[in-house]
């Protein structure tokens, strides 16, 4: 980078708009009684694989590290990124206000490691607020992401996709969401990608256009 002085390194707190977001998670993951459960006649044929719990755990590390590692290599993808991220959260949450739906949940067996880890997630996540999913969602944003840049950084595309297609799974064989839940977020991600991109895009124009000596250099 040609700037190196720690201001270069500002566009990292937009960070915090995730985990603030996340927060509001907290207070609205709470039942109704009145949930819809959304499975369908295939979730139902979908086993329940506890193991599976591995990669929907590291969906952390995979959102937050990924930003981190965008922010240096790619700012304006970044910033689409925040964007698409905290815009979709937030619609998912004023779907969730509006219509809460469930999906039932398996004893979970064992003492095995899984089995705690498992029971771990049940105990900190309630059944419901569950379409659309925020794990696919988030997930398939920078998914998207990976495959803008794929030309240029295919191993990165590769394993991108790769474990992002593991979270998205795992949801599934977890079961955390059902497959409508995994289709609504894929929905809603292209969505408030395409939307974020565009303004992006728009503004970056017009600045051109009104301001061209304000342009931010590449």
């Amino acid at each position: 980078m040609k700037n190196n002085s720690i201001l270069s390194f500002h566009p990292l707190y937009y960070l915090f708009l995730l985990v603030l977001t996340s927060s509001i998670y907290s207070i609205i993951n709470q039942s109704s009684g009145h949930a819809v459960d959304v499975t369908t006649i295939i979730d139902r044929e979908i086993p329940f694989i506890k193991e599976f719990v591995v990669p929907y755990l590291l969906w952390y590390p995979y959102i937050y590290g990924l930003m981190i590692y965008y922010c240096f290599v790619d700012r304006k993808h970044y910033f689409v990124a925040i964007g698409s991220l905290v815009s979709g959260k937030l619609l998912c949450f004023l779907v969730y206000c509006l219509w809460q739906t469930t999906v039932p949940r398996p004893d979970v067996v064992g003492n095995d490691i899984f089995a705690h880890l498992m029971r771990f997630v049940y105990s900190h996540d309630q059944p419901v607020n569950c379409l659309p999913s925020i794990h696919v969602l988030t997930t398939f944003i920078l998914m998207i992401v990976a495959h803008k840049r794929k030309e240029q950084h295919k191993w990165e595309y590769a394993s991108v996709t790769t474990f992002g297609t593991l979270i998205i799974l795992s949801t599934l064989f977890t079961k955390q969401h059902a497959v409508l839940d995994v289709l609504a977020g894929i929905l809603l991600a292209c969505g408030v990608f395409a939307s974020i991109q565009y303004m992006f895009q728009a503004l970056s124009a017009y600045q051109a256009n009104h301001y061209p000596a304000r342009q931010i250099k590449k």
